[in-house]
């Protein structure tokens, strides 16, 4: 029985992938800043029982690692999926933006997932699966990202310090570390006219999460599969 780990756990794709691995027969800890209040997952919590644990914690907290390391006790990883964001100031005008917005953008996009990842890396099985939710708009190659400049240079930064935090480990990495583009998708941040649902971003990244189980590549993919470059 695999055991998982998805923060951001409470709405949108994160709940989403809660759901999936749960249908897959697997131990899930699903982080969210109030689990509480997330009626998707007490309605998760209903159907599977015990194999969903909920952890309590904002990950931009300085103790985030050790509150949700204690909550875990001596649970061994397979997976690991850090999936909270936000997309930051409506005005993404870096004339207008405040220094606290941009603290909070960076810190909540790229600084908190690799804390957590670094602090969860040592429970993490050989052969498992550390996976952050990135987007195409990180890509610099692509450069897609001109409506959203500061949520893409958040995302941009945390593709930067995966493939920082790869290199550092070299040959000790043995796991699969993957920046994932989730498609453009029908949450709260995608907006209604997005093309893809949870359900249809979520199957694909299962599959791609799966099928970088025991490769320990580090890529950044999006939820069909195909490479994006950095």
């Amino acid at each position: 029985m695999l055991q998982v780990v998805i923060a951001g756990a409470s709405r949108g794709i994160g709940l989403g992938l809660v759901g999936k691995y749960l249908e897959r027969g697997a131990t899930v800890h699903a982080v969210a800043r109030d689990p509480s209040s997330s009626a998707g997952l007490s309605a998760l919590a209903a159907r599977h029982g015990e194999r969903l644990r909920c952890i309590a914690c904002d990950l931009n907290l300085p103790d985030a690692a050790d509150r949700i390391l204690g909550a875990l006790g001596e649970a061994q990883l397979d997976r690991v999926l850090l999936n909270a964001g936000i997309p930051g100031p409506r005005a993404q005008d870096v004339n207008t933006v405040t220094d606290a917005e941009v603290a909070a953008l960076f810190v909540t996009n790229a600084i908190a997932p690799l804390r957590l990842a670094r602090a969860l890396r040592p429970r993490l099985r050989d052969g498992g699966v550390m996976a952050c939710t990135s987007s195409v708009m990180a890509s610099l190659q692509l450069n897609v990202g001109g409506e959203m400049p500061l949520y893409s240079a958040s995302k941009a930064a945390l593709n930067s310090l995966l493939l920082s935090w790869s290199a550092e480990l070299g040959d000790s990495r043995r796991f699969s570390l993957l920046a994932l583009h989730p498609g453009w998708v029908q949450t709260d941040m995608g907006g209604a006219q997005a093309p893809l649902t949870v359900e249809d971003s979520v199957v694909g990244l299962v599959e791609v999460i799966e099928a970088s189980a025991g490769d320990q590549a580090c890529r950044f993919v999006d939820y069909r599969g195909e490479t994006l470059p950095w």
